[in-house]
């Protein structure tokens, strides 16, 4: 018996989270989304908020997330709480956000400068695993090491397990 929906069986997911935001005259409003790996997924949710409007930036999670320990948090969490039940969609995506879920332990560097020379020279040397631009500096993606010196430079925020930056979608006002 098949509803035609795709399934897709996959150990491993992040999450995209998009946000509107509320500083260029939007409501706050947050809308959060697997990635099981699809190529077309970061499509469909940018389809999804053009069609909803404003101004919205999407971010992705640092750290990958285990299915089946996700799946072991929201059965325990609905034996608590049966009434959530009624909202079980989004309580799976809060299960999968769950620190033990996370089955990577990359670093985020938040660097809220343009210029990352200096910075750079701080970082040991191939650790980091992806560099993207922000709207307000970058995001490194590293592998774990000794943070202590490369949090004493300012302008820079490490982040264990959170989210980096992947675009914008829509027109920002003023």
């Amino acid at each position: 018996m098949s509803n035609r929906e795709k399934r897709v069986e996959i150990n491993h997911v992040h999450l995209y989270l998009a946000l509107s935001r509320p500083s260029h005259g939007e409501k706050a409003d947050c809308i959060r989304t697997i990635d099981k790996g699809g190529e077309h997924e970061l499509d469909f949710l940018i389809a999804k908020l053009k069609i909803i409007g404003g101004y919205w930036r999407i971010h992705k999670t640092v750290n990958a997330r285990d299915v089946q320990k996700a799946r072991i948090w929201l059965l325990k969490d609905l034996i608590d709480h049966p009434e959530h039940a009624s909202y079980i969609d989004s309580q799976w995506r809060t299960a999968l956000l769950q620190p033990e879920c996370k089955t990577t332990n990359h670093f985020m560097l938040d660097i809220d400068q343009e210029e990352i020379m200096e910075i750079r020279s701080e970082i040991p040397v191939g650790i980091i695993i992806e560099t993207i631009k922000s709207p307000k500096g970058w995001h490194f993606i590293t592998e774990p090491f000794d943070t202590r010196e490369v949090c004493k430079l300012p302008n820079i925020t490490l982040i264990r397990d959170g989210y980096y930056y992947v675009c914008e979608v829509g027109e920002k006002k003023g």
